[in-house]
């Protein structure tokens, strides 16, 4: 075992010592950074609200497997147990990189990894800003939690494109830049006929938007209604 070894298996087993947190960064001395992620405990409340967290985090670990053996870029695995896996840090995440230089990029190899993902027949779940990383190269998936694998062109991933867009327009609302350089990108690399699904699922969703606009006026600052409608009208003109 190299001295690098040593020192990233002390710092895994302080951190598996350590009072246990969902997510938990590892800063090396010699620069690298990790991430120990662990099952959530959720009391009785929160786990109706969210759901089976050992089953979320089963989901996950498929997740990185399966996009790892697809050869679609998602948060490397460098160590793994029973409740716990250890990635590397995989760069910054898209709200960190947006207005940066190199943000167009960032944002166009979100939708092209989409593209790609969909392709191999599977559905991220979730694929919000915040759970996807730039490493200057590849935009990387996290957060796996909703992975599953679905039928080429389904509904699912149609949903995954809404999702995404709407967490762009809630961040960025007078700023499309960033959802428009992912949806180029991902037009060119999705499935045959994905942007059309995507459109005809805005255009069903339209009472969404209405409600939406409604609740935002007892709402006022709520980011997310505020997204609702925009991102169904960016949609639904594909």
């Amino acid at each position: 075992m190299t001295p690098t070894d040593d020192m990233l298996e002390a710092a895994l087993a302080a951190a598996l010592a350590a009072p246990p947190q969902r997510v938990r960064r590892l800063d090396l001395p010699d620069g690298r950074r990790f991430w120990l992620k662990r099952v959530e405990r959720l009391s009785g409340r929160l786990r109706l609200q969210k759901g089976d967290p050992a089953r979320a985090f089963a989901a996950e670990r498929q997740g990185l497997r399966v996009l790892a053996d697809s050869g679609i870029p998602a948060a490397g695995v460098v160590r793994e147990g029973p409740g716990w896996l250890l990635m590397p840090d995989a760069g910054p995440t898209l709200p960190e990189v947006a207005g940066q230089p190199g943000a167009q990029a960032a944002f166009a190899a979100t939708g092209r990894a989409l593209g790609r993902l969909h392709w191999a027949g599977l559905v991220h779940g979730r694929p919000a800003v915040r759970d996807i990383c730039w490493d200057g190269l590849e935009a990387r998936f996290i957060d796996l939690e909703r992975f599953r694998p679905a039928r080429r062109g389904g509904l699912w991933q149609a949903v995954d494109v809404v999702m995404f867009a709407q967490t762009c327009l809630t961040r960025w609302p007078d700023d499309p830049r960033w959802l428009d350089a992912a949806l180029a990108a991902y037009a060119v690399n999705a499935p045959e006929g994905a942007m059309a699904r995507v459109a005809r699922l805005a255009r069903a969703l339209a009472p969404l938007g209405w409600l939406a606009r409604g609740l935002a006026v007892l709402r006022p600052r709520s980011r997310e209604l505020r997204a609702v409608p925009l991102t169904l009208a960016r949609l639904a003109r594909r």
